[in-house]
């Protein structure tokens, strides 16, 4: 007997065992680097936080980063660049723009289809939209989503949104640092800062923007089409872990406000909680889409202000192939 082979055997079949036993949480897991435009995030855009923690990436067998960017522009450079994969909590106006633009990059997943958005002000400048005609609006940046959102609410409203001045401020929790100091008159804000509004009397909630305007997607999950072309199997499996994602979160207020914790550590859950009540129902993207009524009212908008000239068509922006995938083994909800 060739006790050579037998010993080779041994080895091979150890190994074998080994990898069958690993599983996607060790041997086959694929490392994916994700951007948000959110640094410090919030908990309306906790999706892919909770994806990680709760395991519904790990699932999939993907090992997900998550790097955080201050605003839309710096965030779109990374992706470009090849810094990062993908990004997931991209503003959905800065992605049909940088589209437009030339930049080869696709949708694959929609997290957030309605804005999380409060119009807030200083009651010294003014209570009501028309009485801060003149007065500054904090946003992260100029032709960002926070940009955009005052202009259209404005404009709904009847009001010329270019009589106000749009200040460059930073994240949501920057602009509502600035509104508190008194450094700027209004801004939009999400629900975790709109949560805190009863221990600041000088500040006024003005409007609630997704019952305002429905139409408007907050964050888009993008990606260069060069990566999506060599990783299809690879966006449909994280798309599907953005929905399941999404749904649990939906269905599970202690669970979200538990991981929001780990990720805003300065937060209280009392705070948290709140404002996860606060937030439309609909903030939670449970299928991964948007229609495309939504797309082309956010496009006129924006080739109504200037700010884009040639649209991409929404068959061709929206890469639904994953979530369409995604929906059809989950069920849509």
């Amino acid at each position: 007997m060739n006790y050579r082979w037998i010993r080779k055997l041994a080895i091979f079949a150890s190994l074998a065992l080994v990898l069958a036993m690993a599983g996607p949480g060790e041997a086959q897991m694929i490392k994916i680097k994700m951007g948000s435009s959110l640094s410090p995030p919030s908990i309306d855009s906790v999706t892919p936080y909770v994806a990680i923690e709760k395991g519904f990436f790990k699932k999939y067998g993907l090992d997900v980063q998550m790097l955080e960017f201050r605003g839309d522009a710096t965030h779109t450079k990374a992706l470009l660049s090849g810094e990062i994969d993908v990004s997931i909590n991209t503003g959905a106006t800065s992605g049909i723009v940088s589209a437009s633009k030339g930049a080869r990059i696709s949708l694959w997943v929609v997290p957030q289809p309605v804005t999380p958005y409060h119009f807030v002000a200083r009651k010294e400048s003014g209570t009501t939209l028309k009485a801060l005609v003149g007065k500054s609006v904090a946003v992260s940046g100029i032709g960002a989503i926070s940009y955009h959102i005052p202009r259209i609410v404005l404009e709904r409203r009847g009001i010329d949104p270019e009589k106000f001045k749009y200040v460059a401020v930073g994240s949501p929790a920057d602009r509502f640092k600035a509104l508190v100091a008194g450094k700027i008159d209004a801004t939009v804000v999400t629900n975790t800062e709109a949560a805190k509004l009863a221990g600041y009397p000088e500040i006024v909630n003005l409007v609630n923007v997704p019952k305002v305007v429905p139409e408007i997607p907050y964050e888009f999950g993008m990606a260069k089409d060069e990566y999506i072309q060599k990783n299809a199997d690879t966006l449909y499996k994280l798309a599907k872990a953005i929905i399941e994602a999404n749904r649990w979160i939906a269905a599970n207020k202690s669970g979200t406000v538990e991981v929001a914790r780990k990720i805003l550590p300065d937060e209280t859950a009392e705070t948290l909680g709140k404002a996860y009540d606060m937030a439309d129902p609909r903030l939670w993207g449970v299928n991964g889409d948007i229609s495309e009524a939504s797309y082309k009212y956010t496009v006129d908008f924006l080739l109504k202000v200037g700010y884009m000239e040639k649209p991409v068509p929404f068959g061709k922006f929206f890469d639904r192939r994953f979530v369409d995938r995604a929906v059809k083994e989950l069920g849509r909800k």
